[in-house]
């Protein structure tokens, strides 16, 4: 008897959670017809909202929730693909992280204004540890944007990946540089097609630099600093490596004339990168704008490779080699395969 009761203590335990998880059901969502949802940075929308601060957005969060007021949230998918079966987290202030509702598909830069679901049916939604939580308090007057925030989860492949960028404090915000089309400058104004691509570009970029065999071949390499000649000791590759990843804003834009623009937070890219980076080694352009953006100038081969014992050496010739690894191992997130606009690479 004695071996029996601690069992039926267990067992009641697991019943009692298995009870909360039955009689709470979270909301399924989908945004992935024009009847339920619209797309950003399409031909046909108006620049000054695509080049918006409203449109601004952290790489963390890629399927981005907001509060519009008291009653109503946005969702948006900052990524050029389809995304599946994501569980949209709210940690709300002296309440902590709870589930809040599902979303069974969500289009490449779809969003959509909803409703908070506890407004609407059930105020039941389960935390982290699967236990019921009650927001009925919040069923009339709805919440203070000020204290709730955001975030999503999956266990898909996908999200998965996505879900690496946690570690990039990037926030982007797409630019035109060139309002007044100037032809003496190295800007190009800014378009739909543009920004859809620099959407994948950034992903795909963030992915190599979060990624453990950048992170170790970066630290390998000999790095030379600005002044042309002295080699960073590890803990200054170490700084310019985190450097890179809590940049805290990246203002993307289309430039010409020259390959790629880069300084602070300014960030450009010609033509010749945005068509190709999805199927092709672009790493030395890329990298090389990285470089200036985290402080770094032509002397130093964190813009510019060196050749030091007769190989070259540096940032760019880093991403490169990585980027080589994620193409030969189907590793990047944004592919040809996924990108909904296949046209944009024509």
């Amino acid at each position: 008897m004695k071996k029996i009761i601690p069992f039926l203590i267990i067992f009641g335990f697991f019943a009692a959670c298995s009870e909360d998880e039955e009689k709470v059901n979270l909301k399924m969502f989908s945004f992935d017809t024009d009847q339920n949802s619209s797309l950003m940075f399409q031909d046909n929308e108006p620049l000054e909202v695509m080049t918006s601060e409203s449109r601004a957005y952290n790489i963390a969060q890629i399927i981005r929730v907001k509060a519009v007021d008291e009653k109503n949230i946005e969702v948006s998918n900052f990524a050029p693909f389809d995304i599946e079966n994501v569980t949209i987290l709210a940690t709300i202030e002296g309440m902590g992280q709870l589930k809040l509702f599902q979303i069974k598909k969500i289009r490449a830069h779809a969003t959509q204004s909803m409703k908070y679901p506890f407004l609407e049916g059930t105020t039941l939604f389960l935390d982290m540890d699967n236990k019921v939580v009650d927001l009925s308090q919040y069923k009339t007057s709805g919440m203070d944007p000020t204290k709730i925030s955001f975030d999503f989860t999956g266990d898909s492949e996908i999200i998965l990946r996505l879900k690496k960028l946690k570690a990039l404090k990037w926030k982007i915000k797409y630019h035109d540089f060139d309002p007044n089309n100037d032809p003496n400058n190295n800007w190009e104004p800014i378009t739909a097609k543009d920004i859809r691509r620099f959407s994948g570009l950034m992903i795909n970029m963030g992915s190599v630099f979060v990624s453990d065999k950048f992170k170790q071949a970066f630290l390998n390499e000999t790095i030379i600093g600005n002044d042309g000649t002295t080699v960073l000791t590890m803990a200054e590759k170490e700084k310019a490596y985190n450097d890179i990843l809590v940049h805290p804003r990246f203002n993307c834009g289309k430039c010409t004339n020259v390959s790629g623009l880069g300084g602070g937070a300014t960030l450009g890219y010609a033509e010749h990168i945005l068509k190709d980076y999805i199927k092709m080694d672009t790493g030395d352009i890329t990298a090389h704008e990285i470089g200036h953006c985290v402080g770094f100038n032509h002397d130093s081969n964190m813009t510019y490779s060196k050749k030091i014992n007769n190989v070259s050496t540096g940032f760019s010739p880093v991403m490169s080699r990585i980027n080589k690894e994620f193409f030969n191992g189907g590793l990047f997130i944004v592919t040809p395969q996924n990108y909904y606009k296949p046209a944009d690479f024509q």
